[in-house]
């Protein structure tokens, strides 16, 4: 096994697949609605980055209902994923936020409830009615870094520092540790494109976080956003495939095996809305080619800690 996926996870735990239904829960973001800046991170999209599998004008109970159907006629599934993604999905009154989480969770196939958000927008009450839901079923939240440097936060507009992330993480922990925690980071953001041991450093960061799961991002430069802009006046350089690759592998070595992985790359939820780098239309490609990389290295996640520990043994 070169590294523990998310779907090794969930076939351990429930022994059979349990498949993703993604929901729009129509929430909007601090740093998009004037409340700490406007216009939303440069690589998100106008619709949030949604996966755009479901109409955000019906109400959670159909999409579920929608999207379980869906994967039924698929797959056969019986298990399923509640995932809010779009947007920040803890952004609300307790009362919205409360609905929201109950209408997701509302059907008995249900056994995880995934909440996307922001580090600064999970203050104790929110992590108290999160936590209740735990009763009932497996809770993650899906909680965006992207970089422990802050000067890269700034110019992508994601108006919450590096601080506030693990002030946030240390919070969920010690109040609800009950909730497990996938963060997210994206390698190439700028400055970081032209410094990539920026990027690394955020991944070895988060490898030493109390997190449960991890979802590595490329940066993905797609139509409409404020990336796109920079990139035509060439102001982003789109990372190669190899050293996107072997920045992962670096990282993967160095992350604690009991950590599952989410996601290693980014994807545009349309092909032809990704403006580079192209080699992102093809993640089954690039994850073949990872994994292939790792065997042939005879690389592991968890390998680097495991020779350290054994150096220290001796």
């Amino acid at each position: 096994m070169t590294y523990y996926s998310f779907n090794q996870y969930l076939k351990k735990k429930y022994k059979e697949a349990v498949w993703k239904v993604t929901l729009e829960g129509g929430f909007n973001c601090p740093n998009r609605d004037g409340t700490k800046a406007l216009g939303g991170c440069s690589f998100c999209t106008a619709d949030g980055s949604s996966a755009r599998t479901q109409d955000p004008k019906e109400s959670i109970e159909k999409q579920l209902v929608s999207g379980i159907s869906k994967q039924k006629r698929r797959h056969k599934a019986k298990k399923f994923i509640a995932y809010l993604q779009s947007f920040t999905n803890t952004y609300g009154t307790l009362e919205k936020l409360k609905a929201t989480y109950q209408a997701a969770t509302s059907d008995p196939g249900v056994v995880i409830l995934a909440i996307g958000t922001r580090p600064d927008c999970l203050e104790s009450p929110v992590i108290e009615l999160i936590n209740s839901f735990t009763e009932k079923v497996e809770v993650w939240i899906d909680l965006g870094l992207q970089s422990i440097h802050n000067q890269t936060l700034e110019k992508m507009n994601r108006a919450h520092t590096s601080e506030e992330f693990f002030l946030c993480l240390e919070r969920i922990k010690r109040e609800a540790p009950q909730i497990k925690i996938c963060a997210h980071m994206i390698a190439g953001l700028p400055p970081e494109d032209r410094k990539l041991e920026l990027s690394l450093q955020t991944g070895l960061a988060l490898a030493k976080a109390p997190i449960d799961g991890l979802k590595i991002h490329n940066l993905c430069i797609l139509e409409k956003t404020k990336t796109a802009q920079d990139f035509e006046q060439g102001l982003i350089r789109p990372l190669e495939r190899s050293e996107y690759r072997n920045l992962v592998i670096e990282i993967l070595t160095k992350l604690n095996p009991n950590i599952s992985i989410h996601r290693l790359m980014g994807e545009a939820p349309k092909k032809e809305e990704l403006i580079a780098p192209k080699w992102a239309n093809d993640k089954n490609a690039f994850l073949r080619n990872l994994i292939e990389t790792m065997e042939q290295k005879k690389l592991f996640q968890g390998c680097a800690l495991l020779k350290n520990q054994l150096s220290l043994a001796k």
